[in-house]
């Protein structure tokens, strides 16, 4: 099952607080870049906590590749 989760560096290293993962799991890290700002219309935004909500009360796992290829389809519709 996969997570998204929030985590910050400590010395060195990624502490995720209340995270509790098995010894030896795998994760990818996305940085953000020092630039928390995003630039969305109010209607954008509102789409995207309509997302956030949708998904946080959704318990299926959704493979990957089928994301990818939502996002595409997203994309390529503007």
């Amino acid at each position: 099952m996969a997570r998204i989760f929030s985590a910050r560096v400590q010395g060195g290293v990624i502490v995720a607080e209340g995270l509790d993962l098995p010894e030896g799991t795998t994760v990818t890290v996305a940085a953000n870049d020092g630039d928390p700002e995003c630039d969305l219309a109010p209607g954008e935004l509102a789409e995207l906590d309509a997302a956030i909500a949708e998904a946080d009360a959704d318990d299926r796992v959704i493979p990957h590749d089928a994301v990818l290829a939502e996002l595409d389809r997203i994309i390529a519709n503007g």
